[in-house]
């Protein structure tokens, strides 16, 4: 549940509002005329929020990749790791791009 508080109290509690998200790690909802207006929360939280964010981002960029068929099996993966270990790196470097990179993305990998 998040904490509401006016946003009147932001100029006047300022202290105690940071110190609120800061300690409790949750957003604060401020209000303007009784409706809800902006959330606060402390830079930490943000920045687990956005991290958040990227990951679910990345999940679903994958799904849609396996989707797609875009996908390689364990054991083929371990057969390429296997030859770039033994020094096959060129061959290996160009089969990876062809199977992990789209049409049309930068491969200077």
């Amino acid at each position: 549940m998040y904490r509401i508080i006016p946003s009147a109290d932001l100029r006047n509690k300022y202290s105690k509002i940071a110190d609120f998200a800061k300690q409790n790690h949750e957003p604060i909802v401020l209000t303007k005329n009784g409706e809800g207006d902006l959330i606060v929360m402390s830079i930490e939280l943000f920045q687990e929020k956005e991290m958040e964010l990227q990951l679910y981002k990345r999940l679903s960029e994958n799904k849609m990749d396996i989707a797609k068929g875009h996908f390689q099996s364990g054991t083929d993966l371990s057969k390429q790791l296997s030859r770039y270990i033994k020094n096959d790196n060129t061959n290996l470097l160009n089969e990876l791009k062809e199977t992990y990179l789209k049409k049309g993305e930068p491969t200077d990998v």
